[in-house]
């Protein structure tokens, strides 16, 4: 079902029934929920690992089948919330690593009870295993259903997250490179930027994935760095750009969208012909303008894994000045010695709920951020490790 799983109602369920929608590699339906037996766990397990392992999909457990075929709800009669608990626990404790995004919800029908929907993506962690007692077996999908991978399809789905981080990192020094050599959308004010790349996972499996018309209808989407809301947009090829000023010739930053979903947002005024950065500017920089924009994805419906990868070019013989406070020890103030800096990649598997839990998340950039500028610790957090700059 192409639909966000807490906007399903039962009308989308009955037009599965009405549509005939056979199961496929992405949905199954059962009849009844699972068991408590060893072996109804241990197929349960595999269910949902199988799709978390292939290209993700749905769980319809409550309506009946006939070869594949839909035919009528079979709805879930006892504790509902009782009952997403026990799945819940079961998917936890009995597969391995744990199955980011993994989401389950009930939908009531007219005939009484519910239908529930456990709805398993398509990982980034893979592969998973059931562990269930003592088990440890690997489980894959095909549209004739879940199966055991042989070695060279188990093979593939190890080496899958390490191919992809590659081509993660080759995509930000490619794009860093064109920004710092002046190829932008838009001409910049300086060639000493900051670069915030947002890279959805979901990139690089499909294919055009955000809505062009949606960004536009709203201004407080993808606002570029210094600025809440855009100011102006164009078209490209690879998408659209938000800008920051109307018509200017030259833009302090631009916000680049690209059909995929990515985000590439570049503030080049951090320093104007100064040789010194306020480190904990560009730090609150990093934070707040990430959040604007992975809610912007999120409401544009691009959904995490998200890689937060962070970039500084035009850098070498900058010292990023630092605020000495009570709670910072071994700082020796440091001259970058490299035109550009890219710091370690973050990975948020789910949106974080606030400004704070972010800066938590993205501590490791900017603690590393830190480093560079010789501290041993970003600033930016008290001694509880809570942020101190959350507006």
């Amino acid at each position: 079902m192409h639909v966000p799983i807490e906007r399903i109602d039962r009308d989308d369920l009955q037009g599965l029934i009405d549509g005939k929608a056979r199961e496929a590699k992405n949905i199954e339906y059962k009849r009844e929920t699972y068991g408590g037996k060893e072996a109804d766990r241990a197929e349960f397990l595999a269910d949902v690992s199988s799709f978390a392992n292939a290209i993700g999909g749905d769980l319809v457990i409550g309506m009946d089948a006939v070869n594949g075929v839909p035919t009528k709800f079979t709805p879930f009669l006892g504790n509902a919330d009782a009952e997403l608990l026990r799945l819940e626990q079961m998917a936890r404790t009995g597969i391995e690593p744990r199955i980011p995004q993994l989401q389950m919800r009930t939908v009531s029908v007219e005939t009484g009870g519910v239908v529930i929907i456990i709805r398993a993506p398509k990982s980034y962690r893979q592969p998973h295993r059931v562990i269930y007692v003592g088990k440890n077996r690997f489980w894959a999908r095909s549209s004739a259903g879940k199966f055991e991978p042989n070695v060279d399809e188990l093979r593939a789905l190890f080496i899958r997250a390490p191919e992809l981080a590659e081509r993660m990192r080759q995509f930000r020094q490619e794009r860093s490179d064109k920004i710092s050599s002046g190829d932008t959308p838009v001409r910049l004010l300086d060639n000493r930027c900051l670069i915030l790349h947002l890279v959805p996972f979901s990139h690089f499996e499909f294919g055009p994935a955000i809505s062009i018309e949606q960004v536009i209808r709203d201004a407080n989407y993808f606002p570029p760095f210094g600025v809440k809301q855009r100011r102006d947009w164009q078209l490209n090829l690879d998408g659209i750009t938000m800008l920051m000023s109307e018509q200017a010739a030259q833009q302090r930053s631009y916000v680049q969208i690209f059909r995929s979903g990515i985000i590439e947002a570049v503030d080049s005024c951090l320093s104007r012909e100064q040789q010194s950065l306020d480190l904990k500017e560009i730090e609150r920089s990093i934070v707040s303008y990430t959040y604007l924009h992975i809610t912007g994805l999120r409401d544009c419906g691009i959904y995490p894994p998200f890689a937060v990868l962070v970039s500084l070019v035009g850098m070498k013989g900058i010292r990023l000045s630092l605020r000495k406070t009570s709670i910072t020890s071994f700082i020796r103030e440091q001259i970058v010695d490299r035109e550009q800096l890219y710091l370690i990649e973050v990975i948020l598997e789910q949106i974080p709920t606030s400004i704070a839990e972010l800066a938590l998340a993205l501590r490791p950039i900017l603690d590393q951020l830190a480093n560079v500028a010789g501290s041993i610790s970003s600033q930016s957090f008290d001694e509880e490790g809570n942020f101190l700059f959350q507006k």
